[in-house]
């Protein structure tokens, strides 16, 4: 029920996205709020519902600890993992539905490609910890796919990536998913934005993770640095990632506007510290071309996952 009401609430969206509205709100008011009515059914009715309801079917999500999962159905079978381990949510109420994930979210910035096929949104999180009055505070990033229904459009999540969003860090397991995916090759639509995303790992490689995160980030670029930071601007990220540790990183699923014009790339890292040390992780970029042709990252943000054995 909660799930259906969530989809009339989306497809009540789509007459926003009709052309004689357009002139009066922009596809980018229309993205943002249906980030919020997202956002909201997430808190209202759970979050693996409102997933359900509001993705698109390949979806990927990048849930702390986790793997990457591709697909809603993996994706509900990580989240009902998630719901059993102990301190992540607490529910609302003892009564609560099975599905008492709660989490909410306010975007701080977006982004379209030229078509407005594309959009990219992010910004903070909060969830209901376990055990204690004060929320958990966490980041965000969600990229989005403008899709036909009926005759008019609507907004859904293709990906979403969160950060801090667990208060005692457990790390979810769920035995059928794979603790890995396979690079991926260049290829279609996507081809310029894995290539970008693998020359930006090459030169993290040969000369340190600073000068490719400032080589790469579009001048508004934003990203989430630690204690979620948000940091601007090339120069600034790359300070914020400065250091001797050595970042290596491939794409594993990526997504593409019509047009070119704007993508995204979700990929799996190992940043090994000066010391040995090395923490696997994954990561959601979102790409925008530039006025002179270049394409460059206009955020980005990561989390750990398992190690692979």
């Amino acid at each position: 029920m909660r799930e259906r009401t969530f989809r009339r609430r989306i497809a009540g969206l789509a007459w926003l996205c009709l052309p004689g509205v357009l002139g009066a709100q922009s596809q980018r008011a229309v993205l943002i709020r249906t980030d919020r009515a997202t956002a909201d059914s997430s808190w209202s009715a759970g979050f693996r519902a409102t997933v359900g309801a509001a993705a698109v079917p390949d979806a990927v999500l990048l849930w702390p600890g986790a793997p990457v999962v591709r697909g809603v159905p993996d994706i509900g079978r990580l989240l009902m993992v998630v719901q059993g381990v102990a301190n992540l949510v607490r529910p609302l109420a003892a009564d609560a539905k099975p599905d008492s994930l709660r989490v909410t979210w306010q975007p701080l910035g977006a982004e379209l490609s030229s078509d407005s096929t594309l959009g990219a949104t992010w910004g903070v999180t909060v969830a209901a910890s376990a055990g204690s009055d004060a929320p958990v505070i966490g980041r965000y990033i969600a990229a989005w796919r403008r899709e036909a229904i009926g005759t008019a459009t609507t907004w859904r999540l293709a990906a979403i990536m969160f950060t801090d969003i667990t208060s005692d860090g457990a790390a979810p397991r769920v035995a059928e998913l794979p603790l890995e995916l396979p690079p991926l090759k260049l290829a279609g639509g996507t081809e310029p934005f894995v290539a970008s995303d693998l020359a930006f790992a090459r030169l993290a490689g040969d000369s340190g993770a600073g000068i490719a995160f400032e080589r790469w980030a579009a001048p508004d670029a934003h990203t989430f640095v630690g204690g979620g930071l948000l940091v601007q601007g090339p120069a600034a990220i790359g300070r914020a990632v400065s250091g001797s540790a050595t970042w290596k990183w491939h794409p594993v699923v990526a997504g593409a506007s019509v047009d070119g014009s704007m993508g995204w790339t979700v990929g799996e890292a190992v940043i090994t510290a000066a010391d040995g040390h090395s923490g696997p992780s994954k990561y959601l970029t979102v790409w925008k071309r530039q006025a002179d042709g270049s394409i460059r990252f206009v955020t980005d943000g990561g989390n750990g996952r398992p190690v692979a054995r």
